[in-house]
């Protein structure tokens, strides 16, 4: 299978379009000779449509597309108070004229109760979101009774809403649905034209996991091509095998992406024998910020003016350094760091952004 296959599958899904596409990749000319290898960024952070944006833009896209078909008008989705791929929902359904309700988990032994707009939530604010705040004691990913209180407040919204003759979508945390897992196919296929006008060989991918909606597509797009680029994801929350996500759960969804697309689907130890996910760097928590990701937004900062995220990127970005600086990625290789987003919580409460202005 080649680009033009992919592209052309691609082609006939449903999609609404809302973002600016191919997003821009450059190097990152002083941190490259910092550490004698060839950084690269995927910035999926400057999506739009506003500056604030990220990954999940691709994923609403695909989603929205096949809701608009379906006569959807209403949109449910979750996440924590500080979530991006809310964030990214409630814009996109925005534009798509259907109606984004966010039902919101806030860690309060970690955050505190909610008392001030802040970050991603305060955007959310401002657009206009109905949001459903609930109070857990923990990251509620991993916490049964916690995410059956959100489960029934979602299901609740929606059956007044479908008794009021509204179609209303549920969309999982992260925008974990299958009509969005292929969204990523097409950033690894720009990464790999965008690197060719360059004139560089992609060695390695990186990137940084929790739902798992953009490792699919971008193992898939490898694995149809048949490139040889190693994919590294860098953990933010704990993605055991006992867990709601783990690479088993991403493995299934590259088949659904791999079977989408027409290409050959591999066998389950196939796939993941391509996972390489570390979770070194989550740090105490989800959503707490660790030293190693304050000082890798920092270097990053100072290095080249761009700012990575507290919650996502940063802890992403810190993995990515420490392969470096250990020798996991060979002196000379070519890198790719995919910048999905997160900026707007560097405007979060101090526990969450951490000390990255000392």
């Amino acid at each position: 299978m080649d680009i033009t296959h992919i592209r052309t599958a691609i082609s006939r899904l449903p999609r609404h379009h809302v973002g600016f596409y191919p997003t821009p990749f450059h190097a990152l000319s002083n941190l490259s000779r910092a550490y004698g290898i060839d950084f690269f960024l995927k910035r999926e952070d400057l999506a739009g449509p506003s500056a604030i944006s990220g990954s999940k833009m691709r994923l609403a896209e695909f989603i929205l597309g096949r809701a608009l078909e379906a006569g959807v008008t209403h949109v449910i989705t979750q996440g924590a108070h500080l979530t991006n791929s809310g964030l990214q929902f409630a814009a996109a359904c925005l534009n798509a004229g259907i109606t984004p309700i966010l039902v919101l988990a806030r860690n309060v032994p970690r955050h505190g109760e909610l008392s001030e707009l802040r970050g991603n939530y305060l955007l959310n604010k401002t657009m206009g979101v109905e949001t459903h705040v609930i109070n857990v004691h923990g990251n509620e990913w991993h916490a049964r009774e916690d995410a059956a209180r959100i489960t029934g407040v979602i299901e609740a919204r929606k059956a007044e809403l479908e008794a009021e003759g509204h179609t209303v979508l549920v969309v999982g945390t992260g925008g974990a649905h299958p009509d969005g897992f292929i969204a990523h196919v097409l950033t690894f296929v720009e990464m790999l034209e965008q690197a060719d006008t360059a004139g560089v060989e992609i060695d390695y991918v990186y990137h940084t996991i929790g739902t798992g909606t953009a490792l699919p597509g971008l193992l898939a797009a490898k694995l149809a091509l048949g490139h040889p680029a190693k994919i590294r994801s860098i953990a933010i929350q704990r993605l055991t095998e006992n867990d709601r996500m783990n690479a088993g759960v991403v493995a299934e969804r590259t088949k659904v992406v791999l079977s989408a697309l027409g290409a050959p689907v591999p066998d389950t130890a196939s796939i993941l024998a391509e996972i390489d996910i570390d979770q070194r760097f989550i740090g105490e928590e989800y959503a707490v910020a660790s030293d190693e990701s304050t000082a890798a937004i920092r270097e990053l900062a100072r290095a080249e003016g761009i700012f990575v995220g507290p919650v996502y990127t940063g802890k992403g970005f810190a993995g990515l350094l420490e392969h470096a600086r250990t020798g996991r990625i060979p002196d000379g290789s070519n890198v790719i760091f995919v910048h999905t987003g997160d900026t707007g919580n560097l405007f979060e409460i101090p526990t969450v952004v951490g000390p990255i202005a000392s």
